[in-house]
Formats: C-alpha cells, sequence, structure tokens
C-alpha cells in the first residue's frame, strides 16, 4: 500500500501546475537555443557560399592573368600589346584611322525631338 501512495505522490508532484510550468519554460528555452543554432547555421551556410563563389572568381581571375603574363613574355604578344594600347605601327606599315561622321547624328535627333522639347532645350 505505501508504494502505491509512494507512486501516487510522485506522479502529484510530476502533474503539478509548478512542475508543468517549469518543463514548459525549459522547452521554450530550448526550442529558441535551437532556432538560433538554425539561424547561424543558414547565416554560415549563406557566408559559405559566397566564399566558395568569390573564391572561383579568383582562381579565374588568376587564371586569365597567368595566361596575360604567359602570352606577354612571348615577343608576338608584347607587340600585340603595344600596338593595341598605343595604335603604332612596325617601320613600312602605313595606318589608317577611320573617324565617325558626327554631325549627323545631332541633326536626326533635333528632328526627332517635338517642338516642346526643341523650345526647352534653348534654354539649356
Amino acid at each position: 500500500m505505501r508504494d502505491f501512495q509512494r507512486k501516487r505522490n510522485i506522479r502529484k508532484v510530476l502533474y503539478s501546475k509548478g512542475t508543468l510550468l517549469l518543463l514548459l519554460f525549459l522547452l521554450v528555452l530550448v526550442g529558441k537555443a535551437t532556432w538560433g543554432l538554425y539561424a547561424k547555421e543558414h547565416e554560415s551556410r549563406k557566408n559559405l557560399d559566397r566564399v566558395e563563389a568569390e573564391l572561383l572568381n579568383l582562381n579565374l581571375r588568376e587564371d586569365r592573368l597567368r595566361a596575360d603574363i604567359a602570352r606577354l613574355e612571348t615577343p608576338e604578344g608584347i607587340e600585340t600589346e603595344i600596338r593595341e594600347q598605343f595604335q603604332v605601327a612596325r617601320p613600312g606599315e602605313r595606318m589608317v584611322v577611320l573617324v565617325n561622321n558626327k554631325k549627323s547624328e545631332p541633326e536626326q535627333n533635333i528632328k526627332e525631338q517635338s517642338l516642346v522639347s526643341r523650345f526647352f532645350n534653348l534654354f539649356r
């Protein structure tokens, strides 16, 4: 009989409002901690993806720079780069420079503008 009463007393304590509130409070604390860990993991995963993409871009850039350096170590590469940068020609070669006629573009633009737009453009 005492065992039965002892079990009954234990159940009374376990199912009391205070114990249930304490368990609920502990459950909320554990839930909050779990949510915080989830948020940190999500942020870390985003940072990892961003850093991996940046690393890939840097590796591609390194490969391009190494290819450019290898190209510039050859005489043909040096000559090509000088021709692109400074627009020079070898002795005996002739350069042809093409110039766009920029006067025709504004005239067409004026014809396409309305009368009111042309009036306000006079004051600009």
